[in-house]
This record gives structure tokens, sequence and C-alpha cells, in this order.
């Protein structure tokens, strides 16, 4: 035991008179003491950290970020950075990579091959160390991980404070990065791979990855465009700062990239920054994004904003939006933007020419029942109703049977037109092809629709049970127990119906439909004192109907 300790004493003696001269002092200018701050800007921990590259790379611990929104690295003068995104985490080997911007920054250079066992190695000290000396020892255990990557065991007891401190070789090159022992008071400490954690990367795939979720600072974007796109949409639309903060990363980053214009243009729209968001749209432009791309986004902005009936700049209009769109697709034919001059016409009321971009966008790749619909309601609105169940049959030929759940819309839409025209049976067969797919999200109103339909074809047996299951969905609606009352007395179930009308009239005293079924109910069973009360009741509430059977009476 004393040879082990003289060893060490020896050891680190050798070393503060030779190796440190030549990267200790170097060594300290890349070690910094970290600060995480939780959302209401409290102290969560204080750790240790290091710089791996003159582009601000620093290495920790994942623990002390979890649940963190900010975060500062101090270094060796007391100076503070700001942490500005995380560019790798794994809570599972509790390491995170971040960046922050550490201008002239004297980084240590990570080792070249991996460490070995019995290799003589060094824990740099956490910069409040009263001695500032290493600690000289050895590699117990090199265990491989990832296989190209090392799991370390030190023989020595490091104390907490020694979290995330490096481990390095004889010539001052970066092994690994500290851990604490699982166990209390275990007499051996351990470090792994830094190569690893420098190799970490952030994939649109972990954008909602729990390590990443826990974490609050922003996270770096991908390397590649379409993966940093992809990253933002699913992560930085929950917050619009934060939104904003990653599409100006991504214009930094790819300045060429159309998607960053359009990105932070179509934000700054939406938030009423109309010069801005034109502004925004210029420098896409002037920086060399797709022309085509960038009029589409500009015309699709400008409807929606035109829609929404707000104060809108005077250049902001339905026919410039047209315009926008017309020049995107002379420069580049694709079926998004006719699709998108179909809207637009429609907006303006133009239907008959807005069909005709629909019908259009059907003869490309881009055929579908969406566009067969729009085409449809089209016809509707000129009153062409042969024309509306054509393109709605087309509409529901674009699925194959037996239907999925992508069918239902265009059933349910056929099946009112249907209704309109008195074809009601068919309209029933689609109300039932749609209650099937979507039966686990059906509403009150769609059993009501369904009953109303029944009645029309006397199908009193399945409107009796559908007006029922809408009482039973919208126990709180009249008008529902009122219908429930009147078909029941087609059936003559006398009892039912006064005990569904006054059910009605609990609800609503006022509804006058429900004071007329009532007295019918009522004179049906010879009570005709309050029969003819509850006539006068609704009468008085304003139903003719109840007044011209008085009158016969």
């Amino acid at each position: 035991m004393i040879r082990k300790i003289l060893f060490i004493l020896l050891a680190t003696c050798a070393l503060t008179t030779s190796a440190q001269t030549k990267w200790l002092k170097k060594a300290r200018k890349a070690q910094l003491n970290i600060i995480t701050y939780d959302a209401s800007g409290q102290l969560l921990h204080s750790t240790n950290g290091f710089i791996i590259n003159a582009e601000g790379t620093i290495l920790s611990d994942y623990t002390s970020f979890k649940g963190a929104s900010r975060a500062v690295a101090v270094d060796e003068k007391g100076k503070e950075y700001p942490i500005q995104t995380v560019a790798g985490a794994s809570s599972l080997y509790d390491v995170i990579k971040l960046r922050a911007d550490i201008p002239k920054a004297e980084p240590l250079a990570l080792a070249a091959v991996n460490g070995l066992k019995g290799q003589s190695v060094f824990v740099l000290p956490y910069l409040s160390s009263k001695s500032g000396l290493p600690t000289a020892t050895t590699i117990e255990d090199a265990k491989a991980f990832k296989e190209q990557y090392m799991y370390y065991t030190l023989p020595v007891r490091l104390t907490e404070k020694s979290t995330s401190c490096p481990l390095v070789n004889e010539e001052g090159e970066v092994l690994g990065i500290v851990q604490m022992a699982a166990k209390a008071g275990e007499a051996k400490s351990y470090a792994i791979s830094a190569a690893y954690i420098n190799d970490l990367k952030v994939t649109a795939l972990m954008a909602n990855a729990k390590d990443y979720r826990d974490v609050l600072i922003r996270k770096e974007l991908p390397d590649e465009a379409s993966q940093a796109t992809s990253f933002i949409y699913l992560t930085g639309n929950r917050d619009t700062a934060l939104y904003l903060a990653y599409v100006a990363d991504y214009i930094r980053r790819f300045p060429t990239e159309t998607n960053g214009y359009t990105m932070q243009a179509e934000m700054q729209t939406s938030q009423g920054l109309y010069d801005e968001a034109r502004a925004t749209w210029e420098a896409g432009s002037k920086a060399g994004a797709v022309q085509s791309e960038l009029d589409y986004s500009e015309s699709r902005a400008m409807l929606a904003a035109v829609q929404t009936g707000k104060q809108v700049p005077e250049t902001w209009t339905l026919e410039r939006a047209l315009e926008l769109a017309q020049h995107a697709e002379a420069s580049d034919p694709q079926p998004i933007y006719i699709a998108l001059q179909g809207h637009i016409l429609y907006a303006q009321k133009q239907y008959a020419e807005a069909c005709e971009k629909f019908l259009a966008v059907n003869q490309t790749s881009l055929r579908s029942a969406e566009h067969f619909l729009y085409a449809a309601q089209c016809q509707q609105l000129l009153s062409d109703t042969t024309a509306t169940l054509a393109l709605q049959d087309s509409a529901v030929a674009c699925f194959q049977k037996p239907y999925t759940p992508d069918a239902a819309p265009a059933l349910l839409i056929r099946a009112t037109t249907l209704r309109s025209i008195g074809r009601y049976r068919d309209a029933i067969k689609d109300l039932n092809e749609y209650e099937r797919l979507k039966s686990t999200s059906l509403n009150a109103n769609f059993y009501y629709q369904r009953y109303q339909t029944e009645m029309q074809c006397r199908m009193f047996q399945q409107a009796l049970s559908d007006i029922e299951h809408a009482t039973l969905l919208e126990p709180q609606e009249p008008l529902y127990f009122t219908e429930l009352a009147g078909t029941h007395i087609r059936f003559n179930q006398l009892d039912e119906a006064e005990y569904a009308a006054r059910k009605a009239i609990a609800l609503d005293d006022t509804f006058a439909d429900a004071h007329r079924i009532l007295a019918i109910a009522l004179r049906e069973q010879k009570k005709e004192t309050e029969a003819r009360a509850e006539f006068q009741r609704a009468i008085d509430l304003g139903d003719e109907i109840a007044k011209s059977i008085i009158d016969k009476k």
C-alpha cells in the first residue's frame, strides 16, 4: 500500500516538473465550470466541462442539464459564455455535447487512439481545485462498447467534484470524461470515451426523443438540409420564438436553401409582420433560392392573410396572390402551383375557373379525392347538382373497396348530396359505410342526420334506433328528445312518447315543438284536458302547426 501511494506521489511530481510545463497550463484554459438554470431562473447544477475544438464544442454530463432552460460556461478567468445549443446527448451514458461561442478558444485535443489497460493517464482537476494538480493513475480496465469506443475503469476514488473532468494521456490528449461510480464510496472511478460524445449528432428522428425533450436548451440542427427541415417541423412549431431561432440558424447554415426563407416569411406573415415577410422572400431571391418556391410561398401566405379578414397591406390582394401562383407555374409547372390557383380563384368566387384548375390537378401525379371534392364544391355553388354528384362519385372512386377511413369524408359529402336530391336509400348506404369507418368518433348530429334520412324512406325502426342513439350521445339537446317522442308516436308507443316529450320540455320549456308533440301523445291517450293545455302552450310560443290542429278540432 505504501509503495502504491509512493508511486502515485512520484508520478504526480514527475508530471508537475515535466509534462505540466508542456500542456497543463493550456489544458486549464480549455476547462470550464458550467452552471445550469431552470425555466424560472433558479440554479439547477454546477458541473464541469471542457472545450475540444475551435468551434466551441464542449463535453459535459447529461444529468446536470436535465430540465435546464439555460446554461453558462465559466472559464478560468471567470468570464461567462452562454451555452447556445445542444449538439448531442445520451442519458444512457450520461453525456452531452454542447456549443458555445468562445472566442480564441484553446481546446484540448482528442486522442487519436483509445487508451489501453495499464496505460498511465491523468485526471485533470476541476477549476476551483486548490492544488490545481492532476491526479496520476493508470487504466485498470478498458472495455469496448459500440465497437470503437471505450469505457475506462480507474483504480482511484475521485470526489464528486471531478465529474466531467477530462481524462488525458501523457501527451495531454483527451481519452475520456470522468463519471462517478454507481455506488457511493466505491474505491474506483470511471471514464467514458470522449470520442463517443464527440460523435453524437442530432438527427430529425431524434427530434422528439426523451433525451432531447428533457433538455430545454435549443438543439443544434442536423448537418443535412433535409434533416434540418424535418427537425424544425417536428420541434420548433411548438413555440414561436424557438421556431424562429431554428429558422434563423437554418438560413445561416444553408443560405441557398429555399425552406429557410419560406418558413421564416410564413411565420412572419402569421404574426402580421407583412413588410418583414416581403423582405425575407426578397432575401431568399437574392441568395439564389428557388424563385418558383418563393413565389408559391408568398402566394399561399397572401391568400391565408386575406382570408383572415385582418388588415393587410394594399398590395396584398387575391389578384396579386394569383399572379404569383401563375408565375410559379410558368417557371416550374408543378401541380401544387395549379392547385393553389384553384383555391385563389375559389376565394374570388370564380367557381367555374377554380373547378377547371382542380380538375387539371387531377390530370397529374397529384390526382386525389380531395381535388375532386374541391371541384364538386365549385359545381355545387354553380347550382349544377348533376355535375356535383358526378365529381363526388369520382372522389369516392379514388378509393378501393373495402374502404379505409381515408374514404370517409368523400362518402359523407356524397351522402348529403344524395339526400338533397331525394335518393335517400343511396344516401343511407353511404352513411352506413361512414359509420363503419368512423365508429369510434361519431357524434349525435350524425345519428340525427341519418335518422332524418331514414324517416324519408320509412325505415322507422332504424330511425328510432338512431334518434335514441343521438339522445344518449347528447342528453342535453331537447330537439333529439322531441324527435324521439314523435317517432314513438308512429309506433303507438304513447307512454314512451310522453316521457321523451316531457324530457325535452324539462330541458327547454320554451321549445314549442316539444309541447305540441306531448299534446299529441296525451290526446292519443284520451287525456284531453292535459293535451289542450299543452297545445295552448305551444300556440303561445308561436307554433302555427299546433294552432292549425286546434282549429281543425
